[in-house]
């Protein structure tokens, strides 16, 4: 099978790609692409089969490259070296496994609110309550992700020393993926939970009113021999930040994933964010973003979602709630038997019947290490529409030569020459 994809006026046969992180519309044959919207000068969609067509506007960077901007835009708005690394490390993370609303794209929001004094490094954080396995730490409005990379190492420490570690945070910001935490902590052999509540987003279940955040929760398993099992996903249809990214890039969302504020469905992704998005899953999308706002709250002291700030629009420190478990599996069962079984689990599920012969029945963790491999062999593709709104960011943050290094990132990177299969 082939798929099409548009470059600029030029079709091109290409790969095929399936691309869940990216709320496309639907383009399933040649007749669909003449009649497509073209959305912000491009032509892009999800074919019958899940196929990503989308015109390829986009630039490679490398790894390295972005990291290294990344890390000099957060040291010009005052971060430390190393909280700046952490940063890049999650952000770069973010877009290697394709989950690019969570990468790149967050640099201007995150530059924005340090250089406005909403968030900060981690060097104002302190220990609040610290009891055995357990430890509650007061982020003082870290930015989230080195905050974050602080909490689950914490976690794994105490799951070291005690069998099991958990680690809850208060007066946090946004800590991009969750699944980033949970690899890290399974790198290191443990299992891991990470969730977090956010600003309100959602309508629960039985409402067409926003109150609930979008909630990320993420799982992680270490397994022998074999990618790493990273479940991370939103407790609504998808996650905000996507919704978000397909307004920047000027395309249109799937019908049923979010209302307006009216309660109607929309497809325009600005009236979605003006409405509500909705739960996955109905009343266990509503009932698992409850429980990870009450776990917080209860244990980190974090504001309820429908009382976050929201980072986009609130001109005051955010104290959203994280909690990091880590468990050491070694505590309670035999390694050697555990890796016998978990090796026949798996090799049982690859072995099933596939519904779709193109697409091989898999674990969450396995895509996103494959796009992985990709991006670091390829490069990492941004739109030119990210570049430009990180240029934005440095200048409103008085720092015009950074912005000229920006734009220059986008004018010297490769160009495509072949389709990214995490788009």
């Amino acid at each position: 099978m082939t798929a099409l994809f548009v470059y600029a006026n030029n079709p091109q046969v290409g790969c095929i790609g399936w691309a869940p992180s990216t709320p496309w519309t639907k383009v399933g044959s040649l007749s669909d692409i003449r009649t497509a919207p073209i959305l912000g000068g491009k032509i892009s969609g999800r074919g019958a089969s899940g196929l990503v067509m989308t015109m390829q506007t986009s630039v490679l960077v490398s790894e390295q490259r972005l990291h290294t901007h990344i890390c000099e835009c957060f040291v010009a708005v005052g971060l430390s070296v190393a909280d700046a690394t952490a940063i890049g490390d999650v952000l770069v993370y973010a877009n290697l496994r394709g989950l690019d609303a969570h990468g790149f794209e967050r640099v201007p929001v995150y530059m924005r609110r340090l250089h406005a004094g909403l968030a900060c490094g981690t060097e104002g954080a302190s220990v609040v309550v610290e009891r055995g396995a357990v430890c509650r730490l007061d982020a003082g409005h870290a930015l989230g992700p080195a905050m974050a990379i602080k909490a689950i190492d914490r976690a794994g420490a105490l799951a070291s020393e005690h069998g099991i570690g958990l680690v809850v945070v208060g007066n946090a910001t946004h800590i991009g993926p969750a699944g980033f935490y949970t690899l890290r902590a399974a790198q290191s052999g443990f299992l891991s939970i990470v969730a977090s509540n956010a600003a309100k987003l959602m309508a629960p279940f039985g409402s067409a009113r926003r109150f609930l955040g979008t909630n990320p929760i993420s799982f992680g398993a270490p397994l022998p021999d074999r990618d790493n099992f990273v479940l991370d996903m939103s407790s609504s249809l998808v996650a905000g930040g996507k919704i978000r990214r397909a307004a920047a890039l000027g395309e249109v969302i799937d019908s049923g994933l979010a209302l307006d504020v009216g309660g109607n469905p929309t497809t325009d992704p600005a009236r979605a964010i003006a409405g509500a998005l909705l739960p996955v899953g109905g009343t266990k999308g509503s009932g698992l973003a409850l429980a990870i706002s009450l776990f917080v709250v209860m244990l980190a002291g974090a504001d309820p979602d429908d009382e976050v700030a929201s980072h986009y629009h609130d001109a005051h420190p955010q104290n959203l709630g994280q909690f990091f478990i880590a468990i050491d599996p070694s505590a309670t069962s035999d390694p050697a038997a555990a890796k016998q079984k978990i090796s026949g689990f798996v090799e049982r599920l690859h072995s099933l019947p596939r519904l779709d012969p193109s697409t091989p029945v898999s674990y969450p963790g396995e895509e996103g290490a494959r796009r992985e491999q990709q991006r670091r062999a390829d490069g990492i593709p941004l739109e030119p529409e990210d570049l430009e709104a990180v240029a934005e960011a440095c200048i409103e943050c008085g720092l015009p030569e950074l912005a000229d290094k920006t734009r220059r990132l986008g004018e010297t990177a490769r160009k495509p020459e072949r389709p990214d299969l995490g788009r």
